[in-house]
């Protein structure tokens, strides 16, 4: 094969390379007052439909103990695709602490509650 049959091929290489999907589960509080749990952070709901929210100052923490019943002051919780979700602005903005911009965190369990920090 002589030198001016040789070929410079540019493989196919897209500039923006996909990232892996977290599989960690995380939580979302937006500005809105909506609290949205990824697809691993939902499983910690264990289907329940129901939710009471609480809030501890000292630790600027967010509660969130899943129920499965209607009950006064618990807040729907909704299923979707990719999570699930709850439209808490009522309680951020009782407790004043409704987000300027997204917090994003890892959840942890602490006795019944999920807990997010603020």
């Amino acid at each position: 094969m002589s030198e001016e049959n040789s070929f410079s091929f540019t493989l196919f290489q897209p500039h923006r390379t996909r990232t892996p999907k977290n599989d960690e589960p995380v939580i979302e509080v937006r500005p809105n007052g909506r609290i949205v749990f990824n697809k691993r952070a939902t499983q910690l709901l264990d289907n329940n439909h129901f939710c009471m929210l609480g809030y501890d100052p000292e630790k600027q923490a967010l509660g969130i103990l899943p129920m499965e019943q209607l009950q006064p002051n618990t807040f729907p919780v909704r299923y979707a695709a990719k999570g699930a979700y709850i439209g808490a602005k009522k309680f951020f903005k009782h407790f004043e602490i409704l987000p300027d911009q997204l917090v994003e965190d890892t959840p942890f369990k602490t006795g019944e509650f999920i807990g997010i920090s603020l």
